[in-house]
């Protein structure tokens, strides 16, 4: 057994032990998320967790890396090597959700859709894709906060995966009077958009 299985399985039976704490368990801020997290960062330091609040039909544990590629296989590993358990659903990753929603940061209100992207390719790399993206109000935000929230926003509508491997550069501005004209798109559309480059790249007719 490789010492990444070990500590796979390790978890797993940590796990199956605290099966009544995690079923109570509902944010953060309860002693039992950081023993859990502790006990999961032994398999991979870059690994966190999210935690769906009930169970219809099931309850979701989801795996996430932040985006750091080279952990994307082990968590895929840890998934495949969970037991099967009653009333679970364990998912290496965050899904795609769409960008129906509106999200708090730092005590700023984000809409994705009231955001726009507008997509930079570069002669010397074509296939990286660049995105300008454009939020309304980003004068009154502080920049950090803001490319956080947006870093947030890409990883919840896109999923993880696709907003670590399919955009390689992103930047903020301010919203255009009249974003359209510029070539821009809205955010809603980004997932249609890249799947359309994507088939671009592969078959420059499509």
């Amino acid at each position: 057994m490789t010492e990444e299985k070990y500590r796979i399985v390790a978890f797993w039976a940590w796990f199956a032990a605290h099966r009544l704490e995690f079923s109570r368990l509902k944010t953060p801020d309860e002693p039992f998320w950081d023993t859990a997290l502790e006990q999961l960062k032994k398999v991979d330091d870059h690994f966190w967790f999210e935690l769906s609040r009930d169970r219809h039909p099931v309850r979701e544990l989801i795996f996430t890396v932040e985006g750091h590629v080279g952990s994307f296989l082990l968590a895929e590993e840890l998934v495949r090597l969970a037991p099967s358990i009653e009333g679970w659903a364990f998912i290496a990753l965050k899904p795609p959700q769409g960008f129906q929603f509106t999200t708090m940061y730092e005590g700023t209100q984000f809409d994705p859709r009231q955001i726009w992207f507008l997509p930079l390719e570069s002669e010397s790399h074509p296939d990286d894709l660049g995105l300008r993206i454009a939020v309304p109000g980003l004068e009154r935000t502080d920049s950090v906060t803001a490319h956080s929230a947006v870093s947030v926003i890409l990883d919840a509508g896109l999923g993880e995966r696709s907003a670590a491997l399919d955009i390689q550069h992103t930047g903020l501005t301010e919203l255009p009077t009249d974003p359209a004209s510029e070539g821009y798109i809205e955010l809603p559309e980004l997932a249609e958009y890249i799947a359309w480059r994507k088939r671009r790249l592969t078959s420059p007719s499509a």
